[in-house]
């Protein structure tokens, strides 16, 4: 073929195919701490529900504040509370997966979006890794690498699963440095705990604050909206190199 190409003045074309072939696939994971900084809008996100009698406490004031919002389930509470999600739905709430029995290093997404998927009637949109841990558990999951999806993490984290004073809870929501435009917040409206008193006991503080989180919010002129909202933009990106 070379000898051909050459009497007809063609140039043989480089044979680069076999090393492109050997060449390792970089994996990028994309995922979102905030949205657009020109906005002036902020995400409030519940992570580990549904959690009822709490969760529906949560939508109460939500309701009564005429605030949207974000809960980020745990597949497993999904398949023990599901009424508790469809109040989440039906009040006009936006849904993610959280994956399915929230355990380090396992990424059980996928388990998670069947069971969320049946009530929802849809696919989530939005998926949190839980603990906020590595993303390599991501890459276990066909789901969480789908382009269709996004993945969210948050710039303000006030610990609200660790305190007892609602008045600390909107302190460090308000006192962080990165809190403004496009800002996601995560709260907890329950736990990963099979402890009952435990997963009941510890959103109580995380309630008592919202109605004046999202008053002190709008006083900045920050308004609570749905991730489905939000404008995600400059996203930031992982490979496994990351990690070492």
């Amino acid at each position: 073929m070379g000898r051909f190409l050459r009497s007809v003045g063609l140039k043989a074309p480089k044979r680069r195919a076999a090393r492109t072939a050997n060449k390792e696939l970089i994996v990028r994971v994309r995922y979102y701490n905030h949205g657009r900084r020109d906005r002036p809008t902020v995400a409030l996100t519940f992570d580990d529900g549904p959690n009822p009698p709490r969760t529906d406490q949560l939508l109460e004031i939500l309701s009564a504040k005429k605030t949207r919002a974000s809960f980020f389930v745990i597949g497993k509470w999904v398949e023990r509370f599901p009424k508790a999600l469809e109040r989440i739905v039906a009040a006009g709430h936006v849904v993610g997966n959280q994956s399915y029995a929230h355990t380090k290093n396992i990424g059980d997404f996928d388990r998670a979006e069947a069971v969320i998927a049946a009530i929802t009637g849809k696919p989530c949109a939005f998926l949190r890794v839980h603990y906020f841990q590595k993303l390599a558990v991501v890459l276990k999951s066909p789901l969480a690498m789908s382009p269709a999806l996004k993945i969210i993490y948050a710039d303000v984290d006030p610990a609200d699963y660790a305190q007892d004073d609602p008045d600390e809870i909107v302190r460090r929501v308000l006192g962080s440095k990165n809190l403004g435009n496009g800002s996601i917040i995560v709260l907890h409206d329950g736990s990963e705990s099979e402890d009952d008193a435990a997963r009941l006991s510890r959103p109580l503080p995380t309630i008592a604050a919202l109605p004046k989180l999202i008053d002190r919010l709008r006083d900045r002129g920050l308004e609570p909206v749905g991730l489905d909202e939000m404008d995600l933009d400059h996203p930031y990106e992982w490979t496994p190199s990351d990690d070492g």
